[in-house]
Parts: structure tokens; C-alpha cells; sequence
């Protein structure tokens, strides 16, 4: 049975929305000081993500690339999935510091702060998408 391109959004739309929850509740362990829980949230919420970009969204971004859409969605898509791959890249590089394989020149905090924020402009930038396509 094969599963309606719809309905596959959605679900991924619901994944995402889930993997936003996950982050904030990730942030409150951060605020805590309890970096054990916040790290582990965190690895958890990439690996869901991977999976969700690997399953649905690349496939989907070449499809719409290559059926030349209007130029300014294609522009919206290709930043929406250049800021996952800048965040997957952020976060092997907090895991690289946090192993001590690297040392970081830039506060710790202020990485991870930004990683929050793209992470949350990709999830709007996609909900946008999701808007624009299925609704």
C-alpha cells in the first residue's frame, strides 16, 4: 500500500512540529544546567531529523528543483534545506567540542544559540513551504 504524497507531508509536518517541542524541551534542560539530558534530546531530535531528510524531504526538494517551479519558491526551498545542512554541520561540530577532538574559538553557548535559531527559522521557513503547497 502505498502512502498518498498528502498524507506523507503531513506526517512529516507532525514530526517536525514534534522535533520543535523536543528542542524547546531540550533548551529547558540547558537553562537547567543538565547538559547530560539536553545533549541526549538533542542527539535523539538529529537522528529523528536525518531519518525525516532522508525519507521525505530530499527527495521532494530535487523533485520541485527540477519541475522549475516560480524562482522565488525555488530560492525559499534551497535556503530552507541550506539551513538543515548548516545545522546537521553546527551540531557535528558541538558533538567534535563537546568530545574534546576540536577546541572552539567561539563561546559554546553562543553556537548551540544559533543552532536554536536556525533550527527554529528552518521549521517556519518549512511550514511556509508546507502552507504553499498544500494548502
Amino acid at each position: 500500500m502505498l502512502i498518498n504524497v498528502k498524507t506523507l507531508a503531513l506526517i512529516n509536518l507532525s514530526v517536525q512540529l514534534f522535533l520543535i517541542l523536543l528542542l524547546n524541551y531540550a533548551v529547558f534542560f540547558a537553562k537547567k544546567r543538565n547538559l547530560y539530558e539536553h545533549c541526549n534530546i538533542i542527539r535523539i531530535a538529529i537522528v529523528i531529523q536525518l531519518a525525516s531528510i532522508l525519507a521525505v524531504m530530499w527527495e521532494s526538494m530535487l523533485g520541485y528543483l527540477s519541475n522549475a517551479q516560480d524562482r522565488f519558491f525555488n530560492m525559499e526551498l534551497l535556503i530552507h534545506h541550506s539551513l538543515g545542512i548548516l545545522l546537521i554541520l553546527l551540531w557535528i561540530y558541538i558533538n567534535l567540542v563537546f568530545a574534546r577532538l576540536i577546541q572552539s574559538r567561539i563561546e559554546l553557548r553562543h553556537i548551540m544559540k544559533l543552532a536554536y535559531i536556525i533550527w527554529t527559522f528552518a521549521f517556519i521557513l518549512g511550514l511556509h513551504i508546507y502552507i504553499k503547497i498544500y494548502l
